[in-house]
């Protein structure tokens, strides 16, 4: 398994795996996630090209079985909270027919590591509470809840 930076080239894999994602939590929450027939792949692929963040894949043999996005932010409008670096995860994908095999850690392990070069001082994250085994993949982790976010809809 190699942990490397994403390419250009690696779009259609990395489309793959997103609809396999979008595609579950649009099944768990359709009011929230867009049909997975309405993945922007420009929208990834700009992703692909910002220096500015992370985005990693796990290749296998040539294909694609992860990803992970992550991004470094600095509070500066709010003066009651902290304003030391945070690194906030934005995507983790591990294909459907690879999960439980270790990928989830070492994309994660990767991003750690990037995010405390970058000088960050924590890592954040959101998990939808109908994930519960992403939940408990991320307190074996060492990962806590720190909010909650709430909604409801109107009618």
């Amino acid at each position: 398994m190699n942990i490397r930076t994403a390419r250009e080239a690696d779009l259609p894999e990395v489309m793959r795996l997103l609809h396999q994602i979008n595609s579950e939590h649009h099944d768990r929450a359709p009011a929230v996630f867009a049909s997975p027939d309405q993945d922007e792949p420009g929208h990834w692929l700009k992703q692909i090209l910002d220096s500015g963040q992370l985005f990693l894949v796990a290749e296998s043999a040539a294909s694609i079985m992860g990803l992970i996005t992550a991004t470094i932010t600095t509070n500066s409008g709010i003066p009651f909270l902290s304003h030391h670096k945070v690194c906030r995860i934005g995507t983790i994908v591990v294909d459907l027919r690879q999960r439980r095999a270790g990928i989830g850690q070492l994309l994660m392990a990767e991003a750690e590591s990037w995010a405390a070069t970058m000088g960050a001082k924590e890592i954040r994250l959101e998990v939808m509470e109908f994930n519960q085994r992403a939940v408990a993949f991320y307190a074996n982790g060492g990962y806590e809840a720190q909010s909650r976010i709430m909604s409801k809809a109107i009618a």
